[in-house]
């Protein structure tokens, strides 16, 4: 599934990047099309909005508004499904660990509960977005910035209050952060100065 596009009856999405502990996928969804409301039952997920606005829903409850540059993390086991409320709408989903066929679908509008999930038709189009390493890394997609760094190019300042930060591997020592978490810019701030980052450590900025 790398370097090819996945055509969903909602959208596409394709894979941006992946290590030993998480994959980054983009997702475009179509104006009020929805996905599967559905569940991993060994990964969790981050989602990042980055074009457009989305509804968010879970099992239970009302459904969850998400702007550019909004994150949710959708642990193991939750059920959840996006659906696009305006044009052009784009979003990371973040997976730990990368287990794509890792799903269980409750409903679907297209008929593919119980169905395996679907398997790359095309290769990337023009302009897609391929994060690399090595680090310090950007690209522009979707209209927003993305930044691949690591704890030894973490400069500690106010722009860093700006975005969402998202673990591809290490974190904090202390287990905060695990990789394929989101956090805002904000609350990664305020725990950089009292908690050390691990070595290895490898952050995706998006703003």
């Amino acid at each position: 599934m790398e370097n090819e596009l996945i055509a969903k009856p909602w959208g596409h999405e394709y894979c941006a990047y992946r290590n030993e502990h998480v994959a980054v996928w983009v997702m475009e969804i179509s104006r009020d099309a929805q996905t599967s409301l559905h569940a991993h039952p060994r990964k969790s997920t981050a989602f990042v909005v980055l074009r457009g606005m989305i509804e968010m829903h879970l099992l239970r409850g009302t459904p969850i508004v998400m702007r550019p540059l909004d994150k949710i993390n959708v642990f193991r086991g939750r059920f959840h499904r996006q659906r696009a409320r305006t044009d052009c709408v784009a979003l990371l989903e973040i997976e730990a660990p990368d287990i794509k066929d890792d799903i269980v679908r409750l409903e679907d509008d297209y008929g593919r509960t119980g169905q395996p999930i679907e398997m790359p038709t095309a290769p990337l189009p023009a302009g897609a977005l391929v994060l690399s390493e090595p680090v310090p890394f950007n690209s522009v997609f979707a209209e927003r910035e993305l930044i691949l760094f690591t704890r030894g190019n973490l400069s500690l300042n106010r722009t860093m209050l700006q975005g969402v930060f998202v673990a591809l591997r290490g974190g904090f020592e202390n287990g905060l952060l695990a990789p394929g978490e989101a956090i805002d810019g904000a609350s990664l701030l305020r725990l950089a100065y009292r908690f050390s980052l691990r070595d290895d450590t490898l952050l995706l900025w998006v703003r």
